[in-house]
């Protein structure tokens, strides 16, 4: 009788906790989602990620193409000769790119005059690249190899002149034989991946083949 007592609570619990997040979320609004192609230019707008001061407009970006390269490829690629007593990332670094996402990137500022507002520009801080069960980051290390005339970090923001263009190369970094976080290449060039460029009130994403 207490087994049955008990499993009748358990159901109505459950039960009760389903109507809860049903009722709290019923009445949310997600945002639309737009989807473009690698190639086309991407007008970020009044678009933000996450802070209302957020101030993306005039902007756009590119995406010019996309590649997955080993570490030791992207070295090569970007000619860097790494420090055997100074190297990138030290011995069982949890952050080692084993393998490289590798985007190249326009950005472009359309405004054609400058205005006095110190938000406003670009901030790669919220540049993820997703797929259906993956997220993948930047490794700041390697941004600061593939991006060697820039002073800024990462999680830096940068403004652009107006009327003016930048290329940047935005390496996403993923380890296949991590025990903690393990993704295969095969798992990213058998799904969908996104570089969302803004999220509220608009999701604005660029499809990576």
């Amino acid at each position: 009788m207490k087994r049955i007592l008990t499993g009748l609570l358990c159901t109505a619990l459950l039960i009760g906790i389903g109507v809860r997040i049903w009722h709290v979320n019923k009445d949310i609004d997600l945002p639309p989602v737009h989807t473009f192609e690698i190639g086309e230019e991407v007008a970020i707008e009044r678009d933000i990620f996450l802070d209302d001061f957020e101030n993306m407009e005039g902007y756009t970006v590119t995406v010019n193409n996309a590649e997955i390269i080993s570490y030791e490829e992207f070295l090569v690629k970007y000619d860097y000769q790494e420090s055997e007593t100074d190297p990138l990332f030290e011995e069982g670094d949890m952050t080692f790119p084993e393998m490289v996402y590798d985007l190249h990137l326009t950005i472009k500022n359309t405004n054609l005059t400058e205005e006095p507002n110190e938000h406003k520009g670009i901030n790669f801080l919220n540049y993820r690249l997703t797929g259906t069960d993956f997220l993948l980051q930047i490794s700041d290390p390697l941004y600061m190899v593939a991006n060697p005339d820039l002073k800024a970090e990462i999680f830096e923001g940068f403004r652009l002149r107006p009327d003016s263009e930048m290329d940047f190369h935005l390496p996403f970094y993923f380890a296949p034989s991590s025990i903690m976080e393990r993704i295969q290449v095969e798992d990213i060039l058998n799904d969908d991946v996104y570089l969302a460029v803004s999220l509220y009130p608009n999701q604005k994403q660029i499809l990576i083949e």
